[in-house]
């Protein structure tokens, strides 16, 4: 470990800075972008096992290497806990078990056993509440598809204003929801040859909805589904099949991700597409390519977190300086400015005037570029490039800039991808599972700040996003954000919003959500926030520290005017302190959520990138140099 001569000194923070800068720049790639390891629980795993039965393919050491690391991972209770230190988590262990069947796996093995116990103690399968994962086990015939309310492929007839049409849902789930009523148009079944009675805790229950809505949808949709209207019928699976294989990206996949574009070889196979045909085989060849082989095994990347990596590093790069500093940023600048979506895509079909400009998450995802990497590629580019130094950067950040300004919602907010747009019942639950998108703390805070790094913190969608953001503070001082945990996440970048707009310190807003964060120091110095958080108010602003979460705690308290306190030094200390000799930190926890019903994740290099940035900024603040 190393070690500081005086907790939160700028001589011991300077040098675990520079050997954590040294760390990082270690981590770029030759073409000039950084990505870290997109570590999640085993439903990719799982899912593929699943994927693969559907589509017919023989079971191969494709499908034993996925088993060996599923049970790599079977907790001490006999499920599998879709976080570090979690508990069993009920769909996740329940598509784990079906895919170790669907190895070979058999119902008596001692670890199957305790798996299907764990189940059943978690209510069993007929207590899994995600019914579009559900229709996965219809799909092998694993769960009958009577229960799960069907997509009918007409949604993509209706037009764009209309309410339920495809363009006002969340755009992640854009691809997902077509392609899922095209194999609901059909629901056909692949057996597996076994059941799953052992899952189920009352044996011959049936799943039934919660809601009485889902319930009276899962009635009609059904009826639906023996009536259809022939002709429209027709009409809608060519209109979804044709606007699926338009919106493929040139890797084979949909989104950029490994989730969208499985969902999408599904139902392009249950409308009649051969696995020889090239939009399934450059599908097929996407897939593999979210395949990554860690610690002996065998796991899928379901996201490739390659610009908000390559972002967020060179920002962290930038304001660490020193002499490599420029040698990093000339690649990162040019990657960043050759992968800025310049073509029109799915968020220009409800946008007044649209113009191309944003940066997706993604190494290609030009039909659904989103805020926050837009936002994060802006404010590193001006890290670099203050306006006028560079032609091409001031291009690239106006038309980011007109982007991000189509894209903010009618209430002030930004959220991720597009403006809400839902109008239909179910707004909550429909978010939490990622199929719409809100407006949040931590998105509208990054785009603040990447308006202030371009010069537009006085315009009117900066003083918009503004009082967004006073009228959602919570009473506490908190801002909950939506995609890390939680508070931690939503107050930080709130803050550091706020001030990149020219909010001072003492402003009332930005002053009680820095004390809230020093009320939630931890007593090792530093902070952290557990994904219980999400479910459970009791976890708000508690959890193990870590020190990304720690650094985004620093981050926001040097911006709040406070980089002299007793708190600020605490936390720098406890970064100092866990630092590793390599100049990194070891971080376990998942801290970052894709939807809020059970899927987060953690990235290997955001555990670098924050703690660099938030030592930068405390020199930058002690010593009175402006950080870059």
């Amino acid at each position: 470990m190393t070690t500081t001569d005086a907790a939160g000194s700028v001589a011991g923070v300077e040098k675990s800075l520079a050997l954590a800068a040294e760390a990082l720049r270690r981590g770029q790639d030759a073409t000039g972008y950084w990505k870290g390891d997109f570590e999640t629980s085993l439903i990719g795993e799982s899912g593929e096992v699943i994927l693969r039965h559907y589509l017919r393919l023989p079971p191969d050491e494709t499908v034993a290497a996925a088993a060996r690391t599923i049970l790599s991972e079977q907790t001490s209770t006999g499920g599998w806990a879709s976080y570090h230190e979690g508990p069993d988590e009920l769909l996740l262990s329940v598509f784990c078990y079906v895919a170790l069947r669907l190895a070979g796996h058999t119902p008596d093995e001692p670890e199957m056993r305790a798996a299907a116990a764990s189940i059943r103690g978690n209510g069993g399968v007929e207590a899994v509440d995600n019914l579009l994962m559900l229709a996965w086990l219809a799909l092998i015939g694993l769960w009958p598809w009577r229960d799960i309310p069907l997509i009918p492929p007409e949604i993509v007839l209706l037009p764009p204003s209309f309410p339920g049409n495809i363009y006002q849902v969340g755009a992640a789930a854009r691809g997902i929801l077509v392609a899922n009523s095209l194999f609901m148009a059909r629901r056909p079944v692949v057996p597996t040859g076994f059941g799953i009675r052992e899952l189920l805790a009352r044996p011959g229950a049936r799943r039934l909805p919660r809601s009485p809505l889902v319930r009276c949808a899962t009635t009609l949709s059904h009826w639906y589904a023996r009536h259809p209207v022939r002709p429209l019928r027709r009409r809608a699976v060519r209109k979804a099949t044709r606007w699926l294989v338009r919106t493929q990206e040139r890797d084979g996949s949909w989104g950029g991700n490994w989730p969208q574009t499985a969902n999408v070889v599904m139902g392009l196979d249950a409308a009649g597409y051969g696995q020889d045909h090239p939009v399934v085989e450059a599908a097929m060849a996407g897939l593999d390519r979210y395949v990554v082989h860690k610690d002996g095994h065998r796991r899928i990347e379901m996201w490739t977190s390659v610009v908000m990596d390559t972002a967020l590093a060179l920002s962290a790069s930038a304001m660490a300086g020193g002499p490599d500093a420029e040698e990093a940023a000339r690649p990162a600048v040019r990657w960043l400015l050759d992968n800025q979506v310049t073509e029109l895509g799915d968020w220009a079909v409800l946008t007044d005037d649209p113009q191309p400009g944003g940066w997706p998450y993604e190494f290609t995802n030009n039909a659904n570029p989103d805020a926050d990497d837009t936002a994060f590629a802006v404010a590193a580019l001006r890290r670099v490039h203050p306006r006028g130094s560079d032609p091409d950067v001031d291009a690239a950040c106006e038309r980011a800039g007109r982007w991000l300004l189509s894209q903010q919602g009618e209430d002030g907010g930004w959220a991720a991808f597009e403006p809400l747009r839902w109008r239909l019942p179910g707004r909550d639950k429909l978010a939490r599972i990622g199929f719409l998108e809100a407006p949040s703390a931590d998105i509208t805070g990054h785009v603040l700040e990447a308006l202030g790094a371009d010069g537009r913190a006085g315009t009117a969608a900066a003083r918009r996003g503004i009082a967004w953001l006073r009228r959602n503070q919570r009473p506490d001082g908190s801002w909950p954000g939506w995609w890390a945990c939680y508070h931690l996440h939503g107050t930080s970048a709130a803050v550091t919003g706020l001030t990149a707009c020219g909010i001072p310190g003492n402003d009332p807003a930005v002053r009680r959500a820095c004390d809230w964060l020093v009320a939630h120091q931890r007593d090792d110095g530093g902070w952290g926030e557990d994904i219980r958080a999400l479910h459970d108010p009791a976890w708000i602003g508690k959890g193990t520290s870590t020190p990304s979460q720690t650094a985004w705690a620093l981050l926001a308290l040097i911006a709040g005017g406070r980089a002299g306190s007793a708190s600020v030094r605490a936390g720098l200390d406890f970064l100092v302190r866990t630092q590793q000799d390599d100049g990194d930190w070891a971080e376990p926890w998942h801290t970052w959520v894709v939807h809020h019903d059970g899927l987060y994740w953690r990235d290997s290099l955001l555990r670098l990138i924050y703690p660099v940035m938030a030592m930068s900024a405390y020199r930058a603040a002690v010593t009175g140099t402006e950080p870059r």
